[in-house]
């Protein structure tokens, strides 16, 4: 099965090795700090790396906590 987001993120940034410089992207992009937990899980799976609460934490500016459930 294909990750449904990742046709939108740079492929330059498709590598566990550019992990920095993807959350930073997605950090930018103006989107709902939900969408961008979806995005990120979709590019751990993609780049095989495991998902952090970290990660989810810089990418919807603090918020990882409104994106469980």
């Amino acid at each position: 099965m294909s990750p449904e987001f990742i046709g939108l993120i740079p492929e330059e940034l498709l590598s566990p090795e550019k992990k920095r410089d993807f959350l930073l992207w997605l950090l930018a992009l103006p989107l709902d700090a939900m969408t961008k937990k979806y995005i990120l899980i979709d590019w751990c799976r993609y780049v095989g790396i495991a998902l952090t609460e970290e990660m989810v934490d810089i990418v919807t500016g603090g918020r990882a906590d409104e994106t469980r459930g």
